[in-house]
């Protein structure tokens, strides 16, 4: 995430002020750094989601460009949030095919459920699917539609939880063996604000 006065941060197409802007990242808003940029280790390569709930998302599915790193937050430097104020906690059961259309390629390899792009196996009948996401925070329930988790398979409520500000942060690792997937949601009292998903 970003930390800036103005409540948003330029992205620039190369790891220097003179680049031209590509993108503005704002407060609230998640998205993967990499590594230093070359020859400047002030500016990290990051990648802004075209998607912010990954609907559909693959590794293309992204913007690659520049921030100086006085601008960035790094989720994992947070404190874990350990209160309860805020819950998360996925309804999990086994996998089913009923009423779903699943999409083959070559008679055998699972391509599509319900006509969208899944994650948590490669290829594999999932085990484990997601019913529903119960969320509470303040006492309120987080209503979680059913576009954000029903092509989510394999999943565990073995997670860790950020607090930044008045907004929370789930993030986890799911998997199956080969078809892992990294997972962070950005929740606030509106809501789930983004869906982020790192395939690896």
């Amino acid at each position: 995430m970003i930390k800036d006065k103005d409540g948003f941060t330029n992205v620039r197409s190369g790891p220097n002020n003179d680049s031209t802007v590509i993108y503005k990242v704002e407060n609230f808003e998640l998205f993967f750094v990499f590594e230093a940029a070359k020859n400047n280790e002030n500016w990290l390569e990051v990648y802004i989601p075209k998607n912010q709930f990954a609907l559909g998302c693959d590794g293309s599915d992204y913007i690659k460009g520049y921030m100086h790193s006085s601008r960035i937050i790094d989720i994992y430097d947070l404190e874990k949030y350990e209160g309860d104020d805020f819950s998360f906690k996925y309804k999990l059961d086994s996998f089913s095919f009923e009423n779903k259309i699943v999409d083959y390629v070559d008679d055998k390899w699972i391509s599509k459920i319900n006509g969208r792009r899944y994650y948590g196996t490669d290829g594999e009948t999932p085990k484990i699917e997601v019913k529903s996401i119960e969320i509470i925070m303040g006492g309120k329930e987080i209503s979680v539609p059913k576009i954000l988790f029903s092509d989510l398979f394999e999943c565990s409520n073995k997670f860790e939880v950020y607090k930044y500000l008045d907004a929370y942060i789930v993030d986890q690792w799911n998997s199956d063996g080969a078809g892992g997937y990294g997972i962070t949601w950005l929740i606030d009292s509106d809501g789930v604000k983004q869906r982020l998903i790192f395939i690896p």
